[in-house]
């Protein structure tokens, strides 16, 4: 449990950090935020990506979707609007691990409100023990029930995946 002195310190650096945004120009601040255009060129590259078609690269449309300011994608990403994948899988967020040749990459999202039968069918994966998988050049998609009505989706390639 924590103590009312961690809370304390948890509460004023987040009050900090709300007050230094608050008071720095909106130019700066906004400097990195995407655009209309930019999720209209993202949106396809992450969507065959996750869909196993092609990795994703570092391309300017990505990083200023995700906000970022280095090549590094890695990390948890929010999505502008939603983005179908898989024909009907609705997702709002990618899981990006880029790792070396021999770790591999993967692409994960979580679509919301579908039950792990409907995204087994989207993606027409077959059961493989204790799992739903489908190969594909370079690396499988594989889906699974991390937590009781949580699923996830995801392209592996490259490493152990083959």
């Amino acid at each position: 449990m924590r103590t009312p002195k961690t809370l304390l310190s948890l509460a004023l650096t987040l009050a900090a950090g709300i007050a230094s945004a608050q008071g720095m120009p909106v130019a700066l601040r906004d400097a990195n935020a995407s655009t209309p255009d930019d999720w209209a060129k993202a949106a396809p590259l992450i969507k065959a990506a996750v869909e196993c078609r092609d990795p994703l690269f570092s391309a300017k449309p990505v990083l200023a979707v995700f906000r970022l300011t280095n090549d590094s994608l890695d990390g948890d990403h929010t999505f502008p609007a939603p983005l179908t994948v898989f024909g009907s899988l609705k997702a709002t967020g990618i899981s990006i691990f880029q790792g070396t040749d021999d770790e591999g990459s993967s692409y994960t999202v979580k679509p919301a409100g579908v039950t792990l039968a409907q995204v087994v069918k989207a993606a027409s994966l077959k059961k493989d023990g204790p799992r739903y998988i489908r190969k594909v050049r370079d690396g499988i998609i594989e889906a699974s029930e991390p937590r009781t009505g949580e699923v996830q989706i995801a392209c592996i390639r490259g490493g152990s995946a083959q």
